[in-house]
């Protein structure tokens, strides 16, 4: 059993904001680091995902996704070679880092909540709330399979192999800070 002043450390945050970005002009609903540590991708309310160059502290404007509606979801593949954003009317995309070319995923009737690529690189989840699951060859585009769920998925996963996926569902809404900025610890 932890001590009382143990108890109290632990209690204290020790994270301080190292850099702040900002850039965003609304609610920030997912980020994801690009392997190589010096890079991450944000997804806003702002209607743009973002890429940030975090030795520079600041945006790389060139790689800027505007979006028609609010990103709520992003990802980028442990190669690094894709990153992904899911939006509010079920719209789903990769673009390929290197070569700029974007892919569109078509499927889901409602918001994407999340999205997560699998450790080999071949393939992308998705959560919505129109109650599936659906993964997506990276490759062809192709839907490898559709999965119903009782309730609004709200977090997809792949395991380390990549050989499963590992999916949440709530029945609830939950609410974001209204921040348009990024503290990274």
């Amino acid at each position: 059993m932890a001590s009382g002043s143990a108890k109290t450390r632990a209690t204290k945050s020790i994270l301080k904001p190292s850099i702040t970005l900002k850039g965003h002009g609304n609610f920030i609903h997912s980020m994801s680091y690009f392997p190589d540590g010096q890079r991450m991708f944000s997804g806003s309310s702002d209607k743009t995902a973002r890429q940030w160059d975090l030795r520079m502290g600041k945006e790389i404007e060139e790689a800027r996704g505007v979006c028609e509606e609010s990103v709520w979801a992003v990802a980028v593949s442990r190669n690094g070679r894709w990153v992904a954003t899911g939006g509010e009317r079920g719209e789903l995309q990769t673009c390929e880092v290197e070569t700029g070319i974007v892919k569109t995923f078509k499927g889901h009737s409602q918001m994407i909540i999340c999205v997560d690529i699998s450790a080999d690189n071949t393939l992308l989840a998705s959560g919505s709330t129109d109650k599936t699951t659906r993964i997506w060859n990276l490759d062809t585009g192709k839907l490898v399979g559709p999965f119903k769920s009782e309730d609004r998925v709200g977090a997809v996963r792949f395991s380390p192999d990549s050989r499963k996926l590992a999916s949440g569902m709530s029945n609830h809404r939950n609410w974001m800070s209204r921040s348009g900025k990024l503290e990274l610890e």
